[in-house]
């Protein structure tokens, strides 16, 4: 129980690393329509824009990820350009949804 907590701690931990630090650019990976994209911190490094759908839409799922990462992916999204940004956490993760 306490490897799995500090697991989900120091996931955290990076995603707001990854979240603080600027995009470092990359190729567009985008979803179907609706589609929520299940990735890894590290995959934000490119920026959030690669993982827009054909209507602009936003839905990334963090999982193992706690709910103290959100404003700083908040941040991130707002940062980029993004607007109706939320995030729902959940014991599985998080979920960010955006717009722009």
């Amino acid at each position: 129980m306490v490897r799995a907590a500090t697991g989900r701690f120091l996931r955290t931990l990076r995603l707001i690393g990854y979240a603080l630090l600027p995009s470092a650019g990359g190729r567009g990976e985008p979803t179907e329509r609706g589609e929520v994209r299940r990735i890894e911190p590290r995959g934000i490094r490119g920026g959030m824009g690669r993982y827009l759908d054909g209507a602009g839409e936003l839905r990334l799922f963090f999982p193992d990820c706690l709910a103290a990462a959100a404003p700083f992916i908040l941040f991130r999204l707002k940062r980029e350009g993004f607007s109706r940004c939320r995030a729902h956490a959940s014991e599985r993760g998080l979920l960010v949804e955006a717009r722009r």
